[in-house]
């Protein structure tokens, strides 16, 4: 599999598709966040798969992170929901 260098669809650069992703409601991001760690785990499992040792603890690593990033920022939301208008 090749990894495309932009998202397509979007036709913004990388700092801009940051902002936007930054912007988001934080049980979004959230989702959006815990979605990626289990991109990220998925192609960490693959690469193991193909002997790929060190790759696939980096990206293990990323994916664990990304979790904890995931399970932060809700824990963000948690605290600002009370005050969101709906």
């Amino acid at each position: 599999m090749k990894h495309p260098v932009t998202v397509s669809g979007f036709g913004g650069t990388s700092a801009e598709l940051a902002e936007q992703i930054g912007n988001l409601q934080y049980d979004t991001l959230a989702e959006l966040l815990d979605l990626l760690a289990q991109k990220v785990a998925k192609d960490a499992d693959k690469d193991q798969g193909r002997g790929r040792v060190k790759l696939a603890q980096e990206l293990s690593n990323c994916s664990n992170h990304l979790a904890v990033a995931a399970h932060h920022i809700s824990k963000a939301w948690q605290i600002c929901e009370p005050y969101v208008e709906p």
